[in-house]
């Protein structure tokens, strides 16, 4: 093939965009190349004004779009709608908590954000907390915490709305609203519980705990349990407790007195690593329903009494003036 044809046909495939005449080195190229590419002449300059030779079939006062043999025009980029959306975020480490917040992001119009998203909006959002791996889908580190602390598979997870995901962060569709926890956790190794307090005996001054488990064979298959919660301490009104082997507890009258009351939760195996999520802060147990309402010193059954009482009085005071 000819140069002439051989670049007519690169052009009209697209791998060739206002190449210079210049790269061709013999004279038949030279040629074809002007036939293929009409290039602006350069007319001559009017004293002190530089003039230029309108593209043919555009008027002189036309200008838009115009170019002098580059045909790469510039196409102004047209910015994509973006929508707001906030999810809660607490992030607890191995002893503490670390964050416990609302994060806002914002995500293209018409897609959905995911829990790796709000992670990273977090990160770049705030000084206080450093998340690494993140942006590949693996988290490794959270402030310096880092994952295999303990030498085995311990390290970051997460739930959705108290439920743990199955998926990795970058596939998680969250919603508005919804509540996102990242804990440090030894799950398949010393193992976690995640605890659901029972209020039903409170007013036998009572207080329960179980969590439901997953365990696995050895062909791996899965199966889940309540279980109870034992040996976690629990602090509430001032007061430390630990759970017995029926995961319960029996609070004192002092702080049975002090309810409604905020509790806390905490429990760790021997190598320090946490064996039970803790609760979030602001996990209030609620005074029995039969207590007395806290500044009314009077139960009511002894209004009935007092009532009666006057009554009494009133008739006996009457038939004493009549006689």
């Amino acid at each position: 093939m000819n140069m002439k044809k051989r670049f007519s046909a690169l052009l009209a495939a697209g791998m060739l965009v206002a190449a210079p005449v210049a790269v061709f080195a013999d004279d038949e190229a030279t040629t074809a190349a002007s036939e293929v590419i009409d290039t602006t002449k350069e007319a001559e300059s009017v004293e002190g004004e530089p003039v230029t030779k309108a593209v043919e079939g555009e008027s002189e006062g036309d200008t838009v779009g115009a170019t002098t043999g580059d045909t790469d025009a510039t196409v102004p980029a047209v910015d994509a709608k973006t929508v707001e959306v906030s999810a809660h975020v607490r992030i607890e480490g191995i002893d503490k908590m670390m964050y416990n917040n609302d994060v806002t992001v914002s995500v293209a119009e018409g897609a959905k954000a995911t829990v790796k998203d709000v992670l990273m909006g977090l990160d770049a959002q705030t000084d206080d907390i450093t998340i690494v791996g993140a942006d590949s889908n693996y988290i490794t580190e959270v402030n310096g915490v880092k994952a295999a602390t303990y030498g085995g598979w311990d390290g970051w997870m997460y739930q959705v709305n108290g439920t743990a995901a199955a998926v990795g962060i970058d596939a998680y569709e969250i919603a508005a609203g919804d509540s996102i926890v990242l804990y440090y956790s030894d799950e398949y190794g010393v193992g976690m519980d995640y605890p659901i307090m029972n209020t039903e005996k409170i007013a036998d001054k009572k207080l329960s705990f179980t969590s439901m488990k997953t365990t696995y064979d050895a062909e791996g298959k899965a199966s889940t349990a309540e279980v109870k919660v034992t040996g976690m301490d629990v602090t509430i009104g001032g007061e430390t407790y630990k759970t017995d082997d029926n995961g319960e507890i029996t609070l004192s009258d002092a702080v049975m007195a002090k309810l409604p009351a905020e509790l806390t939760i905490s429990k760790y195996a021997e190598n320090g690593c946490p064996l039970v999520l803790r609760y979030a802060p602001g996990t209030i147990v609620a005074a029995p329903a039969s207590a007395t309402p806290t500044g009314d010193a009077t139960p009511v059954a002894w209004l009935f009494v007092i009532a009666a009482g006057a009554a009494v009085a009133t008739v006996a005071a009457r038939k004493k003036n009549q006689a």
